[in-house]
């Protein structure tokens, strides 16, 4: 904006809104009393032929333009309301339920808000109720979704309890695991230490394996040094070499081993 324009705008804003003769403005100071003053400052502002290269109305006359926030704050402002402040001065708009027009430049508007129609002036006033209504679902929508959170949280909640639960029953798994590996050696050598007070033990337990596989009792084995009977009606004993031939050529049954450990 060029600085004759600027000058322009210094000298105005130092006559303030007094001394304008017009019949619309005469008409908009009688009605003064029942317009917000913010309201009547804005419209004066607006108004003014002299301030259009900075704030001016629209084409259609229901919305007005600030073309230069700049000089708008820096000259205009503190002559109407004694702040230099353009975003104070847009939420005053948005408290008076003025809205923004287009997103891309700062036009503004309101019903009642209207060139040459000072006398709808006393319909513009402060939201109030309706804020505090439009407040309190914003409130109940803000409990609800608070609530959703909540219940999402819990079962979330409940998801790892049940997870923690499985994990503990296979640690206490693996824990019986881990002992039961651990009595193994010590079974082992109660073996041996039975293997060398009995060296048949392992055949008798052979011969029990066999009989158990044909499906008829195990044959009676006695321990060295004593008489073994196979059948009810043999009168002699073989030694256990000759015991261990009459097995055939049958692998050892190493798995025979293990029914000493459980």
């Amino acid at each position: 904006m060029g600085s004759e324009c600027k000058d322009h705008l210094q000298l105005h804003a130092g006559c303030g809104i007094i001394g304008v003769g017009s019949p619309q403005q005469q008409q908009q100071q009688q009605q003064a009393g029942a317009i917000a003053p913010f309201v009547a400052k804005t419209f004066h502002m607006v108004s003014d032929p002299a301030t259009d290269a900075v704030v001016r109305w629209g084409g259609a006359s229901n919305t007005f333009l600030v073309l230069d926030p700049a000089a708008f704050s820096d000259y205009l402002l503190p002559s109407y309301f004694k702040h230099r402040n353009f975003a104070s001065f847009v939420r005053q708009l948005n408290t008076y339920g003025f809205r923004k027009v287009d997103t891309d430049r700062w036009e503004f508007a309101h019903e009642s808000f209207l060139r040459g129609q000072a006398h709808l002036l006393p319909l513009i006033v402060r939201k109030k109720k309706k804020k505090s209504g439009a407040g309190g679902g914003c409130c109940r929508e803000r409990c609800e979704a608070e609530g959703d959170e909540v219940r999402g949280t819990i079962r979330a909640v409940q998801r790892l309890r049940e997870e923690q639960r499985g994990m503990d029953a296979e640690l206490q798994a693996m824990d019986r695991r881990l002992r039961a590996a651990e009595n193994r050696p010590a079974q082992m050598m109660a073996f041996l230490a039975k293997l060398a007070d009995d060296p048949a033990v392992v055949l008798r337990a052979m011969l029990a394996k066999k009989e158990e596989l044909k499906g008829s009792p195990p044959p009676l084995v006695e321990a060295p040094g004593k008489r073994r009977r196979i059948g009810a009606a043999e009168a002699g004993a073989p030694g256990d070499a000759e015991l261990a031939q009459s097995m055939g050529a049958m692998p050892f049954p190493f798995s025979v081993l293990g029914q000493v450990f459980y």
